[in-house]
């Protein structure tokens, strides 16, 4: 059994909302309790949110910092994105589809999961389940609608998922441009660069991607890229013409191999 998250990340000035699936396999509410509480945080009345201000909150920062490891050794990602304008239409019907894909991947295929999402992606819970009823290749589902996500840790895996693709959407499309020092003092190359702050976000997240190597690859750069889409990548048809092609390049396969 897996167990899958679902939150989003709205940009409405760039005409696009995202939203993620955090796919682990085992519950992660234990382990990022502990996380929690190793850095002053009480897992029952605190709730993660990227969009936090953690400017000069080491403890906050430090907390981000271990919930993307752990994101890194632990979970795998899917995104759907859709048009901003039609977000509050779109994007649970959206993440349905892309759920459907992500259930062919051999990771997930054939297996019972739990399904979790956040607040206020369907218009009504009963509107979800309508969409769910009955249908064939979500059999194997067990859903649970409109959650809070203060209760159900992994909706923040989530949180932290769909952020981050976001900046790192909004970097490829231009509307952002920002670069970050690189911390990383066990690193002799990066430790005080200066990258793009989508890089950044990309190099932390990059092995999460739901993705599938290619077939017959050409030669060790095709066998160092490897296929997110279809079954970590869906695109609705309503996204406009300036985002949809950017977002297929830059999600929709994926560079695994070195960076240095």
């Amino acid at each position: 059994m897996a167990y899958l998250f679902l939150d989003d990340s709205k940009h409405h000035r760039s005409g696009f909302s995202l939203a993620a699936f955090a796919i682990c396999d085992v519950d992660p509410t234990e382990e990022m309790g502990a996380l929690f509480r190793e850095y002053g945080f009480d897992p029952g009345t605190f709730e993660f949110k990227s969009s936090a201000t953690m400017k000069d909150d080491n403890d906050l920062q430090a907390l981000r910092d271990s919930l993307k490891h752990f994101i890194a050794r632990n979970c795998k990602m899917a995104l759907c994105v859709v048009d901003s304008a039609e977000d509050t239409r779109k994007l649970g019907p959206a993440s349905l589809t892309l759920l459907r894909s992500a259930l062919k991947h051999p990771l997930l295929e054939g297996r019972q999961h739990e399904v979790f999402f956040d607040e206020g992606l369907f218009k009504h819970k009963s509107a979800a389940e309508a969409l769910v009823a009955g249908d064939p290749e979500l059999a194997g589902c067990i859903f649970h609608f409109e959650q809070d996500s203060k209760a159900v840790m992994g909706i923040q895996l989530a949180d932290i998922m769909a952020h981050t693709c976001s900046i790192m959407l909004l970097e490829a499309l231009g509307d952002i441009t920002k670069k970050v020092i690189v911390n990383a003092p066990g690193d002799s190359i990066y430790d005080g660069l200066e990258v793009e702050l989508g890089f950044e976000m990309w190099a932390g997240i990059r092995y999460a991607f739901l993705s599938q190597n290619k077939p017959n690859p050409k030669d060790d750069f095709e066998l160092a890229n490897v296929d997110v889409y279809p079954w970590g990548l869906f695109i609705d048809e309503s996204v406009n013409e300036r985002v949809a092609p950017v977002a297929m390049d830059r999600f929709g396969e994926n560079y695994l191999g070195c960076i240095h």
